[in-house]
């Protein structure tokens, strides 16, 4: 009886207290418990009460926004201001919503939408003129993101150049203080041209669009005409078009203006129509002291068309007191471009679009490099000049 009294008291007696790691692994699994029914606050219930269905946190992952760009087409060709357009929408049945679409071309951020409509307004002029690509990245309110596939493009806007005219561009200078300035704009899809051009100091009897780089001379192409009497304004005719051989003389800063009058016939100013890839100077020349010496009165002038775009480089000089120059060359140290001699004009000697190395472009916009004429008398050099990295102050 004592035993039976005995087994009694064990099964009716107190619980023993639960071990503590049971406890602490309740209290740990708590916030998954809470967040698997959508009550804690670290997953991402989009209803918000409203019955929709949580996604994201514990949860699988929210589905993802769409977006599609749908302007431009692809393959258009573009100019100027162009309206980059899309279509983005998020899961509904989870409550998201689009919080920005952002624009890129070649992978770089050009714009950011924040609402619908999804058009951003994108300058088309900072980016050079070829095929480039667009896209389009929506965003959702839980982060998700969703890429366009990628529109190509082609940018094709008007290629400007500008000049400065002034009598120092003109070999040997007239002596005249008149000025001008000309701006030139080109479509490069149909060769359209306008632009005009305005002189001071002078009345001009004609105005030309020549061919021919800095320092030397070319046929002309195209007449301008005179706004109203007096000649100090002059556009170009309306529907100009050049051909494709002419856009590319005025991309490689091969084209002038110059403007002609009774008193200069042969060019009172000129000025070199230079895109934004064009850097022209002029470089004055003279006889070094050893010519001097020897009685040598000598002068010139190097003009340099540096293209940037294509790392070519032209240069042109001219002089008089030494017609019987034997070579000529440019260049800086580990670095030598011959010059060929005109077979017409003895003072003239040239090399165009000669291709440099990023050292040597380098060291030329540095002020590294110079010219130098050699005659029989001074073989090392009788006429000599340093190249200017920037074009000379000219008069406004």
């Amino acid at each position: 009886m004592a035993l039976k009294g005995l087994h009694m008291r064990r099964i009716h007696g107190p619980r023993p207290a639960l071990p503590i790691f049971l406890i602490l692994a309740a209290l740990l699994a708590l916030p998954l418990i809470l967040d698997a029914c959508g009550g804690y606050g670290g997953g991402s219930s989009s209803g918000g009460g409203s019955g929709t269905t949580p996604c994201g946190g514990s949860y699988a992952p929210c589905p993802a926004p769409t977006v599609t760009l749908t302007a431009p087409a692809s393959g258009a060709t573009v100019s100027g201001t162009v309206a980059l357009t899309a279509t983005a929408t998020a899961n509904a049945t989870y409550g998201l919503t689009i919080t920005e679409v952002e624009f890129m071309v070649d992978g770089t951020t050009v714009g950011t939408v924040m609402t619908s409509p999804y058009t951003f307004n994108w300058n088309s002029t900072t980016v050079a003129n070829g095929m480039h690509s667009v896209t389009a990245t929506a965003v959702d309110s839980v982060n998700g993101t969703a890429t366009s596939p990628a529109v190509t493009i082609t940018v094709q806007n008007p290629a400007g150049a500008a000049a400065v005219m002034d009598p120092a561009q003109i070999f040997p200078a007239p002596d005249s203080r008149a000025s001008g300035k000309a701006q030139l704009t080109a479509r490069a899809d149909t060769g359209e041209v306008s632009g005009s051009v305005s002189l001071q100091g002078f009345t001009a009897s004609a105005v030309t669009i020549n061919e021919g780089f800095a320092g030397s001379s070319g046929a002309a192409l195209l007449a301008l005409t005179p706004r109203a009497a007096g000649g100090a304004d002059w556009q170009v005719p309306a529907r100009t078009v050049f051909t494709a051989e002419q856009l590319t003389a005025l991309m490689q800063g091969r084209l002038y203006v110059i403007a002609t009058s009774a008193a200069h016939p042969g060019g009172e100013v000129r000025g070199q129509l230079a895109p934004d890839n064009i850097k022209v100077s002029f470089s004055p020349l003279a006889a070094v002291p050893a010519a001097v010496e020897l009685g040598l009165t000598a002068q010139g002038v190097a003009a340099t068309t540096l293209d940037t775009a294509a790392g070519t480089l032209t240069i042109q000089v001219n002089s008089s007191g030494v017609d019987d120059a034997m070579a000529a060359q440019a260049g800086s140290a580990g670095v030598t471009l011959a010059l060929v001699k005109d077979s017409v004009a003895m003072g003239h000697w040239s090399a165009e679009l000669a291709h440099l190395g990023a050292g040597d472009v380098a060291g030329l916009e540095a002020g590294r490099w110079s010219v130098s004429v050699a005659t029989p008398t001074a073989p090392d050099g009788a006429l000599r000049g340093e190249i200017r990295a920037e074009p000379p102050a000219r008069s406004e």
